[in-house]
């Protein structure tokens, strides 16, 4: 896909403020509006700010192509279809079986598993097929790189998490967690057909360099959200150990005793028949 963007008299870094860096603030923002707020103006309001920020950032490849960081705004164009029919799947999985609120047709688990799985074939076809997004002929997006073997991985972990999940503290929710497994499963058969098999524009060696940064980035992930965990225990437990222990009170008097008696003996009498 050669991109060609508009032409603006304006300055450049004018325009990735107002037509890129702006549309994404509005994205948080509309969130934050929709989901803080009682009043359902604010919140339609919110909604219509996140989307309308997304749109833009989704146009950003056009409206502001001297931008390095438009190719952001054109991956997710391309890769927002798959991952909502991912997202949805998951959702009609989760929900289609034993549960308390918000519960769905069992008949929607087919479907769930249906739409995930059309949603992996979609995104299998943007690396072993013409699909892959381009900023121009035979030049891939870079973020693709780095978003592709990260999606895989990360969403293996996450299914295989889910699943065991569901059968721990679930009830009767085998077949879910099955379903589930299937698709950690079809990640990983992913994961080892991108490090075997080249695409027609990213080939095996460049997946396996990606991938591997990847797992260096989650892991660092995983390491810095357990020490940040583990330091603020510790910070809660030195303030705790450094407070002075509770004054002890002094026994109630006779009056104090004489005095809630009677006011148990005015509240806690039974009625006389």
């Amino acid at each position: 896909m050669n991109i060609q963007g508009f032409e603006y008299d304006m300055d450049e870094m004018l325009q990735a403020l107002l037509l890129f860096w702006i549309p994404v603030a509005m994205v948080p923002l509309g969130l934050w509006f929709s989901l803080s707020s009682q009043s359902k103006s604010t919140m339609a309001n919110g909604r219509f700010l996140a989307f309308l920020g997304i749109i833009m950032v989704c146009l950003s490849p056009w409206s502001v192509p001297s931008s390095p960081s438009s190719a952001a705004g054109h991956l997710l164009g391309a890769v927002i279809g798959p991952c909502m029919l991912i997202i949805i799947g998951i959702y009609l999985i989760s929900f289609s079986g034993n549960v308390a609120v918000g519960k769905l047709p069992r008949s929607d688990r087919r479907l769930g598993v249906l739409m995930s799985g059309s949603g992996f074939v979609w995104l299998a076809g943007m690396h072993w097929w013409i699909l892959t997004p381009q900023l121009s002929p035979d030049v891939v997006n870079p973020y693709w790189y780095v978003f592709w073997p990260t999606f895989i991985l990360l969403t293996s972990c996450l299914a295989s998490c889910s699943a065991v999940t569901l059968l721990t503290l679930g009830d009767r929710r085998r077949a879910e967690s099955n379903a589930m497994f299937i698709l950690s499963g079809l990640s990983i058969l992913i994961l080892l057909l991108g490090i075997n098999i080249d695409g027609p524009l990213v080939e095996a060696n460049e997946f396996r360099e990606h991938l591997w940064l990847a797992i260096a980035d989650m892991a660092g992930i995983a390491v810095g959200s357990l020490l940040s965990i583990l330091i603020f225990a510790f910070v809660i437990y030195t303030y705790e150990r450094s407070l002075p222990p509770p004054k002890s009170i002094h026994p109630p008097t006779s009056s104090e005793l004489d005095q809630v008696s009677k006011l148990l003996r005015n509240h806690l009498g039974g009625e006389e028949e």
